[in-house]
Formats: C-alpha cells, sequence, structure tokens
C-alpha cells in the first residue's frame, strides 16, 4: 500500500469522525460545537463516540426548547410532552430500544476504527519493508555467514518497524530505521541509518545486535 493510500485513510480518521459526529450531533439535538476539539488529530474519534452514547434531547412543540430525553413534562413551558400518555412499561421499552440501539452503533463504529487502525499498520508497515533501506539490510544479513549461522535459514523479523523514512521527491530522501529478528538464538535488533542524494542511497550505520539490550554488535558496513 503506498503512502497515498495512508494519507487517505489517515484523513477518513481524522476528518470522518468530526463530519459524521457533526450529523449526529444535529439528529439528537446536540450541539456540534464539541467537535472543534477535533482539531488535534484522534481527538475526534473520542468525541464522536461519546456523542453516539449520548441519548437525544428532545424538542418542546410548544416553547422550541430542547428538554431532556424521557421527560413527560417540558420544564421550561410546563406542556405535555409525547411520553405523558405512555406507560411505564412503554416508557422503559422505548428507553431499552434507545439504549440497544446506541450499543449496536458504538459497536459498529469501533469495529470500523479498529478495522482502519490496522490497515493504517500494516500500510506503514509495507511502506518500511518496500523501502530499499530496509531491503539492503537484510541483503546483508543474509549474505553474512557470521549472522546467518547465529540466526538460522528460518529468522523472520517481528513486532513493528520504528523510526522514520522520508522522500524528497525521487532524489533526495533519508531513512533511520530499527527493527527486530527472531532467530534460533532468541532476539536480535537491526539498526540502520542512510541518506539519499541524487537519487542514490549512502548508507552511515547498518548494526546488527545479536540481543536487543546486549552492546554486542555487528556492524555490517564492515563486514565483508
Amino acid at each position: 500500500m503506498d503512502t497515498k493510500i495512508f494519507l487517505i485513510i489517515f484523513l477518513i480518521l481524522w476528518i470522518g469522525p468530526i463530519i459524521a459526529g457533526i450529523i449526529v450531533a444535529k439528529k439528537k439535538n446536540r450541539s456540534p460545537h464539541w467537535f472543534w476539539l477535533g482539531i488535534w488529530p484522534g481527538i475526534g474519534i473520542w468525541v464522536f463516540i461519546v456523542m453516539l452514547i449520548l441519548k437525544p434531547l428532545e424538542i418542546c412543540e410548544s416553547c422550541n426548547k430542547k428538554i431532556p430525553n424521557g421527560a413527560k413534562l417540558c420544564p421550561y413551558c410546563g406542556k405535555e410532552t409525547v411520553l405523558a400518555n405512555k406507560t411505564e412499561t412503554e416508557i422503559k421499552d422505548i428507553k431499552k430500544k434507545q439504549s440497544k440501539k446506541i450499543i449496536i452503533t458504538v459497536v459498529c463504529v469501533l469495529f470500523i476504527i479498529i478495522g482502519l487502525s490496522s490497515i493504517i499498520v500494516i500500510s506503514i508497515m509495507q511502506i518500511f519493508k518496500m523501502s530499499i533501506p530496509f531491503k539492503h539490510s537484510i541483503e546483508l544479513i543474509e549474505t553474512n555467514h557470521e549472522i546467518m549461522e547465529y540466526i538460522g535459514p528460518d529468522y523472520k523479523q517481528i513486532g513493528m518497524i520504528s523510526g522514520s523514512i522520508n522522500a524528497r521527491g525521487d532524489s533526495s530522501g533519508d531513512a533511520s530505521i530499527s527493527y527486530k529478528i527472531k532467530g534460533k538464538n532468541g532476539i536480535s535488533r537491526v539498526y540502520v541509518k542512510a541518506k539519499k542524494e541524487n537519487g542514490i542511497w549512502t548508507y552511515q550505520k547498518i548494526l546488527f545486535y545479536k540481543e536487543v539490550d546486549s552492546p554486542n554488535v555487528v556492524n555490517l558496513l564492515e563486514e565483508k
């Protein structure tokens, strides 16, 4: 998955909950101004979830003011609401249906958010794995007899790849990434630092730490 798709998904997760939340707020007769908090990425999602959980406010047919959900009398003008003529059992059934609808909606939204977040994480991992610095470090590892003897042929990259890869067009950029490898002797860590100029990557560091928190390191740029 490329960077453009990642950015689209990020914007959906950032802007989407704000737009959807404003629509929900208006339908529930609640203030949409809470979604100004959505200016900060990630906050809009939580405000949206809270808005989904909140019960809608009713509008008094007489004075046109917002009144609490389930009220039998308007606290402003004293006029009876639709619920005034319903029994307690009917009111409980209405509230139960509202609560059930809210729970189902919140669960569905959470599944969508988790799904999109997973796609973002996977896309980031793919961007890292498809990068030349990552591929070059793997190539050096697999051509190093000492390391391959240590990790074994069935090694695998595990966990998240941390760091950053910045590309400024096709001619320049920089990379600083770290990832873990699980082999027959445990978990090792690889660190790569590189710079791209005129379309060519040059490497300052490609280090293989046999153990994650150990100073026992192999400098792959010096190995032959």
